[in-house]
């Protein structure tokens, strides 16, 4: 095997991923602004969100993969792109940013086809997108380091293979029926997967090398039926499952509701409610199916992508500073799995604060915005009970705020808690 040799690069400014698009949605913030138009809100915030998308994409359609892009927006750019080329015709098809060298991060969001069709797996016939905002596509750079990431791994390009991961957790929650079924159709769209304890979520993706070596990629997928979510949400799993997501180190969150004929549970505008917050305030890609086989179908898509978007990037748990790579334009850090199931694990060690937010979280109508905003005046239960016993006010939290709209966490629960850390 050819010794690869690398060269210590000086350090140098990185070039914008996108500039030209970068370019056009200024021109656009601009004249929105000098005219004083709603719009400008929304350019602004696009713009922020593609300032900070690391890798290049080529099309406005690709645009969908970045929070605050929406079908408008990106169509605008499709359009303003096409007259682009007819201009600079010499140019081709790398226009924009130097893709037929580099490929683009993987979509964050499908929405899947409406077609039931049990026809095989097709890449070019994967995309229908039925709402405008998506979740923003993010890799991990901030990790707390830990031993398996001090190992230095490296995947090299095209000398790894994107697996699906499907927790036992989730089929060991469905009859043995339901399960083959899952399985046999995942086969049926050519995915590769394998089944895999995971200590939160019910999918996630790996890149793994001959070796053995395996890298985790950003992106962690819950999927709820209808009744699963009312169930959860009744009994407060709702809001623990997603801050245990939000602590696992994977940046990317997808929220797969799968609808179905017969449903029994909460009323539906309460689930709708639930998810548009999970959607606005949480971060969380909502992805909505028809039925099982179209999840499986949304599933397979998104693998597939993933597996092309990242087999000629080099995977590494190295960071910026330490890498060796020259171009660093080219290379991802990703952390191992070893390192994921530490960091999501329920049993894992907490912080006091972290601990306190649990407790929060059991109280019915405490949502992790709630938890949040009380740990911050109260970090701990020792200081919550001194300040209750020393005010001997239920309504001591009541007027604590959070979110926007600021809201306050009203004397409802500020009384509860009065009656659990006050005793």
């Amino acid at each position: 095997m050819t010794e690869r040799t690398t060269t210590k690069s000086k350090s140098r400014k990185i070039p914008k991923a996108n500039p030209l698009f970068e370019q056009w949605i200024s021109e656009w913030l601009k004249e929105a602004t000098e005219k004083n138009l709603e719009v400008r809100h929304g350019y602004r915030r696009a713009l922020t969100s593609l300032q900070k998308c690391p890798l290049p994409l080529k099309s406005g359609k690709e645009c969908l993969i970045l929070k605050f892009f929406g079908l408008k927006l990106c169509n605008k750019i499709d359009k303003k792109l096409e007259e682009h080329n007819k201009l600079s015709p010499a140019i081709d098809g790398s226009i924009v940013n130097d893709t037929s060298k580099r490929k683009k991060n993987v979509a964050n969001i499908l929405q899947p086809s409406t077609s039931t069709s049990s026809s095989a797996y097709k890449p070019d016939s994967i995309i229908s997108m039925d709402h405008e905002d998506v979740a923003v596509t993010r890799h991990n750079s901030n990790q707390n380091p830990s031993a398996a990431e001090k190992e230095n791994i490296i995947l090299w390009p095209n000398e790894f293979t994107v697996i699906l991961l499907i927790d036992t957790g989730e089929s060991s929650s469905l009859r043995k029926t339901n399960m083959d079924k899952v399985t046999s159709e995942l086969s049926s769209l050519n995915v590769n997967f394998e089944m895999r304890r995971l200590s939160v979520g019910d999918f996630a993706w790996i890149c793994r090398d001959k070796t053995g070596k395996e890298l985790m990629l950003p992106y962690i997928l819950e999927r709820k039926r209808l009744d699963d979510l009312s169930g959860s949400i009744t009994d407060g799993r709702f809001h623990e499952q997603k801050f245990r997501l939000k602590q696992c180190g994977l940046d990317n969150k997808i929220y797969l509701v799968e609808h179905e004929k017969k449903y029994h549970g909460l009323p539906i505008s309460n689930l709708q409610q639930a998810l548009a917050n999970t959607e606005v305030i949480d971060g969380f890609t909502i992805v909505r199916t028809e039925n099982h086989l179209e999840s499986m179908k949304y599933i397979a898509n998104f693998s597939y992508l993933l597996s092309n978007m990242y087999k000629n990037k080099i995977l590494t748990t190295h960071s910026d500073d330490d890498s060796d790579y020259g171009n660093c334009s080219n290379y991802v850090k990703l952390i191992p799995f070893k390192t994921f199931s530490a960091g999501s694990a329920k049993n894992k060690n907490m912080t006091v604060r972290d601990m306190l937010i649990r407790q929060l979280l059991q109280v019915r109508g405490l949502s992790v915005h709630k938890a949040f905003a009380i740990v911050e005046q109260y970090p701990s239960p020792r200081s919550l009970i001194h300040a209750f016993q020393r005010s001997k006010n239920p309504l001591l939290l009541a007027n604590i705020t959070y979110g926007i709209p600021v809201k306050t966490i009203g004397s409802a629960i500020s009384k509860t808690l009065f009656q659990i850390y006050s005793n």
